[in-house]
């Protein structure tokens, strides 16, 4: 899949798009004007600089459309990406009878391509523009993954998922072997163009790795400046298998930060079961979490409360963590967070879920300086939603973006002005 080279674009049609600086931009006919660098020169309404507009030619009229960032998937599992829908679960006994055994066929490079040729085609299709993935335990499989990553046009974040016990023996990786294979993939893969690609040290969670492995892997984080991704108190079985694996740590969370993995860079997936003292250690580190509530609702782990993260500034991104998640589509994830909230008591507005959609999931993988919102002097990444009418407002927009899913989902998807799809 080879992206589509542009110079200039300009295209019209209704925009939204959350501000880096706060609030949401809405505009019912605006063009978007994006310079030969992928790069956004401009939104302004139509009409409005006509002399601009010319400089600018030709325009693609899309209307009527919607217009928003691409979408950041922060959360979901290449090697997972054929079994949707295998109801084993709750998690531990849908990991051993679903997961596991389809991540060893991902040892065969044939199986791993033909895999992340459907991935991309799928992800692109629901307009996710950038992605950060679990690749399984096989390098090999993950070497797959990045090249076709690269070849797509796609911004993504790609981990070798470690673990080293607890698991299958034909998936565990030892602690030698995962740094050199990890460092092996960094040389290759990260800082691929522009940044495009960028590797993370990616422990699957604490019960399938050993303090040395964990360790290790924070020593390579920091020795390269990675993005961390793992699991945390997703269920209360998983959180006492934990415990049993790493009795000298006082909390799920310490088992992390006792091995240099919780900080800055750190991106938590599910964070379910956590008390006020866990909230506030993330808080302290400064990690981003990633909310999946579809996957929360069919592995019944449970219901992730967002106030205690928005209370204390914690970034948040949003997840279709597939093949928990149901559906690639980030417009279904949306509408997943509003009903876990009603169900809460705690509602949230559609405009904050655009954000952790879009700018809050760059903000979680520490790219929002490049994308996750249509602003001037960021890479424009872009996707086209069709719409049967123009809204007419704010509220209008996003209730079609975030609670009306039926297809056609996304007609177009760009990245840095190329169109992918």
């Amino acid at each position: 899949m080879t992206p589509l080279a542009t110079s200039e674009l300009s295209v019209r049609a209704t925009v939204m798009t959350p501000l880096a600086a706060g609030g949401t931009a809405f505009h019912r006919d605006a063009i978007l004007h994006v310079g030969p660098d992928g790069c956004i020169r401009a939104v302004v309404p139509a009409g409005v600089g006509r002399r601009a507009e010319s400089a600018c030619s030709p325009v693609l009229d899309l209307r009527p459309a919607l217009i928003v960032p691409g979408f950041v998937d922060a959360h979901l599992h290449f090697p997972q990406a054929r079994i949707i829908g295998r109801a084993t679960g709750p998690l531990l006994s849908w990991l051993t009878e679903s997961v596991f055994p389809e991540e060893a066929r991902f040892r065969r490079r044939d199986y791993a391509c033909s895999v992340a040729a459907e991935l991309l085609t799928r992800m692109l299709a629901a307009g996710t523009t950038t992605a950060a993935l679990y690749s399984s335990s096989s390098a090999r499989a993950t070497e797959v993954l990045f090249e076709a990553l690269r070849d797509s046009g796609m911004r993504a974040v790609v981990g070798l998922t470690l673990m080293d016990r607890a698991c299958p023996k034909e998936l565990a990786v030892g602690v030698e072997r995962a740094m050199r294979e990890s460092r092996r993939l960094i040389r290759q893969f990260h800082g691929h163009d522009r940044d495009r690609l960028r590797f993370a040290v990616t422990p699957r969670f604490a019960p399938t790795s050993s303090r040395a492995l964990l360790t290790a892997a924070g020593r390579l984080a920091a020795d390269h400046q990675l993005l961390v991704q793992t699991h945390v108190a997703e269920t209360k079985a998983e959180a006492r298998l934990a415990a049993r694996a790493h009795p000298y740590a006082s909390s799920y969370l310490d088992i992390y930060d006792r091995a240099g993995l919780l900080g800055c860079r750190t991106v938590l997936a599910h964070a379910i079961h956590f008390s006020r003292r866990d909230y506030d250690l993330i808080a302290k580190r400064e990690a981003a979490v990633v909310h999946c509530p579809d996957s929360n609702a069919f592995l019944g782990s449970g219901r992730m409360k967002l106030e205690p993260l928005r209370s204390r500034e914690i970034d948040v991104g949003l997840g279709s963590d597939v093949a928990a998640g149901r559906s690639f589509s980030m417009r279904r994830a949306m509408a997943h967070a509003y009903d876990n909230a009603l169900a809460l008591e705690a509602p949230v507005h559609p405009e904050a879920l655009l954000r952790m959609a879009t700018l809050g999931g760059a903000k979680a993988l520490g790219c929002a300086d490049l994308t996750g919102s249509l602003e001037p002097g960021k890479d424009a990444d872009f996707v086209v939603i069709p719409v049967s009418r123009v809204p007419l407002t704010l509220d209008d927009a996003l209730a079609t973006l975030v609670f009306d899913n039926d297809d056609p989902n996304v007609a177009r998807s760009y990245v840095r002005g190329r169109r992918l799809r």
